[in-house]
């Protein structure tokens, strides 16, 4: 803050962002992957984002597999996504992600 950047805190649980000084922050980003079991759960961002203040920033952060996860989690209060295994296991990330892009522009039209 200091140096005028903007402060994004990664969480993975309700009680990491119970310890957060949110006035010295301006984007949470909720992990969905458990650091333990590697499992990923968007239902993490759900269930951690009415926690987080409406006024900040919200990126969730792994687990996105399709266009209706990103509808799911605008409508759970969501700015910002994180997506990087889905293209990475895909043949051709560069045509993965111009059509999730182009799927979900379409899905969101009945959003916005």
């Amino acid at each position: 803050k200091e140096l005028g950047l903007n402060v994004l805190i990664e969480i993975h649980s309700i009680d990491e962002l119970q310890k957060c000084d949110l006035k010295n922050i301006d984007i949470v980003g909720v992990n969905n992957r458990d650091l333990k079991s590697f499992e990923v759960d968007i239902n993490n961002s759900i269930n951690i984002s009415k926690h987080i203040p409406s006024e900040m920033v919200k990126i969730s952060e792994s687990g996105i597999e399709n266009p209706r996860d990103i509808k799911n989690l605008i409508n759970e209060g969501f700015d910002g996504f994180l997506i990087g295994e889905r293209f990475m296991k895909s043949e051709n990330p560069g045509i993965s992600l111009k059509e999730f892009i182009e799927e979900t522009k379409w899905l969101l039209k009945s959003v916005v």
